[in-house]
């Protein structure tokens, strides 16, 4: 037995190393260059708090999350600063403009620790649900979820949204077991957190008044006639849980909301107008609501990556929990259709990572289902464990060789610096999309005094940039895109296309040459005719009266990034 005992914890020791060096193997991915598009959203709301304010200038997310790295980024400041002796608050503002590396390295670190976090509590939560269970399937399971894996490696909420709901779906079990008080606010506050990371996590807002009504009844003495006093071994009824108790783990939920997120509740107005921004965006669906429903459904099935049986396993072990408690099956259930009701209504929906805050759930029920085997012995086990988390290392596996190859937009930036001269100006589409060149002093300038007399918290940073330019550069301009082809809210696409300096080319070339452009860039991870259909006549033109001076390609096991082609007008 000591010998077996061994052998299991070398086991899962072994699985929890592969999982933490995939979460950090490429977390330097593309750095300076920004390959997420979402990332610099995020990054950028946590250092414009160093201006002064917590207020957001976006509610596009929750603040939680920028808050914390930038918690993270003051401590950072003090020591590469020598907590101020040695450079300055300005020097800070110019080292990210020029070099972001360790911003996006420290957030992206904080993801990843907030994920291994998580899998830590799934871990402790499943004693819960399986006390008497050999081995930790759930956690094993998301250890080697690729979508988990891939959540971890960049600088954005998922993890953190992840980690608490972890939490609350660990105090629902508390609740379901004993019915505590004390866990009703648990289960509130935490969820209250993970909606203030991520407003989808709403939806986990199905777990505390589950476990509430499917708690176990308290027990109080019989009484007959005039009150006793209750003593061991007398009469004992069932009694419901204290509807009080529901009610103060909602305002639990609340206070962790707007703890996470204050300016929600001091800024409500423009809170609100966000919201009613993402209802414009709600509205544009490029496929089916059919559609949508089938691949939500599909991503539970796939939660562990594509050929795992854990998909299999979560239809088995909710039959399995079925049959040994229902009560608990449940609650486990309750949460992942009302998660799939939800997203089976939105048009972005079929985004696996919107699935996190009931990944738990899920898990629990394929490790239900897992654990059957062990009824067939030791070789049934690692089989189970092979079958159930091999699809998904593997995959991962894929994945980081991918991240260690050269990009075509890093190759692009070579060549552009080298072939083009500084000064020219240059048409291009999003960064993350594009090479990432410097910009000329002069347009800073330009763009600093747009920005400030627009009332934009943006121009701090082209004054840092302007403090801090090193030389040279190119007058950068950016194809002006529709939100419906951003996928983005249509107000925040107008802010930010303000902020920066974007040319509307819909109607061809003729405002590029006006604008004195030399070069054009396009991405196939950009605007593409078929994405970008309003684009068409450009892109025509471009076809017709530039000229193709450079592309590069991505080649498979070689060569990484979108395709990218350079035209001169």
């Amino acid at each position: 037995m000591k010998t077996a005992n061994s052998t299991r914890w070398w086991l899962l020791a072994a699985i929890a190393a592969v999982a933490v060096w995939l979460r950090i193997a490429g977390l330097g991915h593309g750095l300076p260059h920004t390959f997420n598009s979402d990332e610099p959203h995020h990054i950028n709301l946590a250092v414009s708090f160093g201006s002064g304010s917590l207020s957001p200038y976006s509610f596009k997310y929750p603040t939680l999350w920028p808050t914390l790295l930038f918690l993270c980024y003051g401590v950072y400041f003090a020591l590469w600063s020598g907590l101020g002796l040695l450079r300055s608050v300005a020097d800070f503002a110019g080292l990210f403009a020029w070099d972001p590396t360790w911003f996006y390295l420290i957030g992206r670190g904080l993801s990843a620790l907030c994920a291994v976090l998580g899998l830590a509590i799934v871990w402790k939560t499943e004693a819960e649900v399986r006390p008497d269970g050999d081995l930790p399937w759930a956690a094993l399971v998301l250890a080697a979820a690729p979508v988990m894996i891939e959540a971890s490696r960049f600088a954005k909420p998922d993890m953190a949204m992840f980690l608490f709901a972890s939490l609350g779906w660990y105090a629902a079990i508390r609740i379901y077991r004993d019915g505590g008080r004390r866990w009703h606010w648990a289960c509130g506050a935490a969820l209250g957190l993970a909606m203030s990371t991520q407003y989808t996590a709403l939806v986990s807002m199905v777990l505390l008044p589950c476990s509430h009504l499917l708690s176990r009844p308290l027990s109080r003495p019989c009484r007959s006639g005039t009150p006793e006093p209750e003593t061991p071994g007398s009469c004992r009824k069932a009694a419901p849980r204290p509807i009080r108790y529901l009610a103060e783990g909602v305002l639990a939920a609340l206070a962790g909301f707007f703890v996470g997120s204050p300016y929600i509740l001091l800024e409500f107005p423009r809170f609100w107008a966000a919201m009613r921004d993402f209802s414009a965006l709600a509205v544009i669906r490029e496929r089916s609501a059919w559609e949508t429903a089938a691949m939500v459904h599909m991503n539970v099935w796939n939660f562990a990556g594509q050929g795992s049986v854990a998909g299999l396993a979560v239809a088995v072990g909710a039959v399995r929990l079925w049959r040994r408690d229902r009560g608990l099956a449940v609650l486990m259930l309750g949460p992942i259709l009302a998660y799939t009701a939800s997203l089976s209504t939105h048009p972005d929906g079929s985004w696996m990572r919107y699935l996190l805050g009931c990944f738990p759930g899920i898990a629990f029920l394929a490790g239900e289902g897992l654990a059957g085997a062990a009824a067939f012995g030791r070789a049934a086990t690692g089989l189970c464990l092979v079958l159930a988390l091999g699809p998904g290392l593997w995959t991962c596996v894929l994945q980081n060789r991918d991240l260690s190859l050269p990009d075509t937009r890093t190759q692009g930036t070579a060549w552009i610096e080298k072939s083009i001269p500084s000064g020219a100006v240059l048409l291009m589409d999003y960064p993350h999309a594009c090479p990432r060149l410097t910009m000329a002093k002069e347009q800073a300038v330009e763009l600093e005094a747009k920005t400030k007399a627009e009332g934009s918290p943006r121009w701090r940073l082209y004054a840092a940039m302007v403090r801090s330019h090193p030389g040279g550069g190119y007058r950068i301009y950016r194809i002006k895109r529709s939100p419906a082809d951003l996928r983005s809210n249509p107000e925040h696409v107008r802010l930010s296309q303000t902020e920066t300096a974007t040319l509307d080319v819909s109607s061809g070339l003729a405002q590029a040459r006006s604008s004195r452009v030399s070069y054009v860039v396009i991405s196939s991870h950009g605007a593409t005719p078929e994405r970008s259909p309003e684009l068409r006549a450009f892109f025509d033109e471009l076809g017709r009266q530039g000229k193709l001076i450079q592309e590069f390609s991505p080649v498979p096991g070689r060569l990484a990034g979108p395709e990218l082609r350079i035209f001169k007008l």
